[in-house]
């Protein structure tokens, strides 16, 4: 089993060396004519590597509905490819913890309902009266680009005060009931309540920014209602500004990782190792009438030279760039894939039945220097 394995993979490295071969061959400004004698001897080759010792004898053309269906069937395998391979980097990939630092506006409510409003009351010093309690903001916080997609919060921590908001000795701290805003009217909905600590300047959030960064609504809206006037130990005093701390466990999508290896493309890299891309039409090559799925597909492959300390394989190629730095008699690293997606063919044999030939690792995604 595993010796086939291993034919499997070489069958399936050879033919991609061809289909490179195959494609250099008919991307150079050369005639047809020029290149027909080995355009023929890759193409044997690649026949011989599929367990066809010729292109097969199309004795009747397959009707439309046997093509439209074979389509299909390709589609449901490619499809099911996809889902495998993703499915294997989420598993390989550990979420990563990261830390947004997000800033919130915090705006003083003067609006306390009555029967929680002080009778005395006071003014500020622009001479408007104010209610004592309880002392009543509303805390916005916007959604930033960071934010547009849901994420796996661990902590929020908003960083409220600059200093303790009573003197040592107060017999009782001060608490915070928290409540979150819902609908048009901004009806309040209690969350929690909780102490502030006389060793804490931050205030807890992480039950109100969890299911608000995982959601859709684009801003959170709080009510934070105090039981006694912390204004002068607002962070916000002194034209400062409020920090709200998210850490939260990212795993990259899918797309996301295919983009970082698509940065990978030559033509950024300025000679260095990077991913090339030549596109192989069937048709061009004279083979659509018998490989009847995918009409062509984009082929990469590796190019480019490996100087130190750029994408190393391993710590062997960094300490092989660094002795070939110091004597040519020992070569350097070279560009060579890093990662392969499997790809499916789907065509006719040699006795015209239609098959599907899966190659594993057929199409590179990266590129490194070993």
């Amino acid at each position: 089993m595993l010796s086939r394995a291993v034919r499997g993979a070489a069958a399936a490295l050879t033919c991609l060396q061809l289909l490179l071969l195959l494609s250099a061959v008919h991307s150079r400004p050369h005639s047809w004519d020029q290149d027909r004698s080995q355009l023929e001897a890759v193409k044997k080759e690649i026949l011989e590597r599929l367990g066809m010792p010729a292109p097969p004898v199309i004795r009747r053309q397959l009707d439309q509905e046997s093509i439209q269906r074979a389509q299909r069937l390709y589609q449901r395998k490619a499809a099911e490819l996809a889902a495998n391979r993703s499915r294997e980097e989420e598993e390989e990939e550990e979420a990563v913890s990261r830390l947004h630092r997000l800033t919130p506006t915090l705006l003083r409510w003067l609006d306390t309902p009555e029967g929680h409003r002080d009778s005395q009351g006071h003014r500020d010093a622009q001479g408007h009266r104010e209610p004592l309690g309880p002392y009543r903001y509303h805390l916005l916080l916007s959604r930033t680009a960071d934010f547009q997609r849901q994420l796996r919060v661990v902590q929020a921590e908003l960083k409220l005060l600059k200093r303790p908001p009573s003197p040592p000795g107060a017999s009782v701290p001060p608490r915070v009931t928290i409540s979150t805003l819902r609908g048009a009217e901004g009806t309040p909905q209690l969350l929690q309540s909780q102490e502030l600590r006389r060793d804490s300047l931050s205030l807890d959030l992480t039950g109100a920014v969890r299911p608000w960064a995982a959601g859709p609504e684009a801003t959170l809206r709080l009510q934070l209602d105090f039981n006694s006037d912390i204004s002068a130990s607002l962070a916000t005093s002194g034209g400062q500004t409020l920090v709200l701390e998210v850490e939260t466990l990212e795993k990259p999508p899918r797309a996301a990782r295919r983009a970082r290896g698509l940065e990978e493309e030559c033509g950024k890299s300025e000679g260095k190792c990077c991913l090339k891309s030549l596109k192989v039409s069937f048709q061009d090559i004279g083979w659509s009438d018998w490989v009847i799925a995918p009409n062509s597909y984009f082929m990469r492959f590796c190019e480019g030279s490996c100087p130190h300390n750029y994408k190393p394989a391993s710590m062997h190629a960094q300490i092989k760039s660094r002795v070939h730095s110091l004597s040519k008699a020992t070569p350097p690293p070279c560009c060579v894939p890093a990662g392969y997606d499997p790809m499916v063919l789907m065509h006719l044999d040699s006795q015209g039945r239609l098959v599907s030939s899966l190659f594993e690792d057929m199409l590179v995604t990266r590129c490194h220097c070993a």
